[in-house]
């Protein structure tokens, strides 16, 4: 009588490495697919911010003729402020400030809702606001202009994209003047909205 042999089934070591490595490809590809919807939408907060207090921005104007002055951050040592040392106060409000200065005339006139920040709101990710009235519009090196102006920035996006209404384009910073001593924006992840007092 013969003896009956079972096949014995499974997979071969091969087998599993080819499972194994085609679960890791596809792990990969979701990761890189995801980070890239999660900059995206990062992104896409951020204009959309900036696009709700422009808005406010101008109706503010409507309403008492002048865009808000700056409620300067208030700085405990320059360079650092609040722990920034990488950036400098210079007379703006930042989002990330705590002494509630952001954007605090739009708040207060009932002018936004909600204070906007950005999604990653530190020293490296944040939204800014400078208000130079007519009386100073010779700084920054502008001894021509005689009309204010404000400035909003968007700093530390990821990059998706540049907004294409933002006073600068990505490959052109945003001056007062031509012969001005500072710009703004001017790249994919430093954006600059501006508009002059009229």
């Amino acid at each position: 009588m013969w003896a009956k042999h079972k096949q014995q089934s499974g997979f071969t070591i091969v087998e599993l490495l080819i499972v194994i490595v085609v679960i890791a490809i596809l792990a990969a590809i979701s990761i890189v697919a995801y980070n890239g919807i999660q900059a995206r939408a990062r992104d896409n907060i951020r204009y959309s911010d900036a696009k709700t207090i422009i808005k406010a921005l101008e109706v503010y104007k409507a309403d008492t003729g002048s865009y808000p002055i700056t409620m300067a951050t208030t700085v405990s040592g320059v360079p650092s402020i609040s722990g920034c040392t990488s950036v400098n106060a210079n007379g703006y409000s930042y989002s990330w400030a705590t002494d509630g200065r952001w954007m605090k005339p739009l708040v207060d006139g009932g002018y936004l809702s909600k204070i906007p920040t950005p999604p990653l709101n530190d020293c490296s990710h944040y939204y800014s606001y400078l208000y130079v009235a007519a009386a100073n519009a010779t700084a920054y090196n502008c001894p021509s202009r005689t009309k204010g102006y404000y400035v909003l920035l968007v700093f530390g996006a990821d990059g998706v994209y540049f907004p294409n209404d933002a006073a600068s384009t990505a490959s052109t910073t945003w001056k007062a003047c031509p012969e001005s001593n500072v710009s703004w924006g001017g790249s994919t992840k430093y954006w600059a909205f501006a508009k002059d007092d009229e």
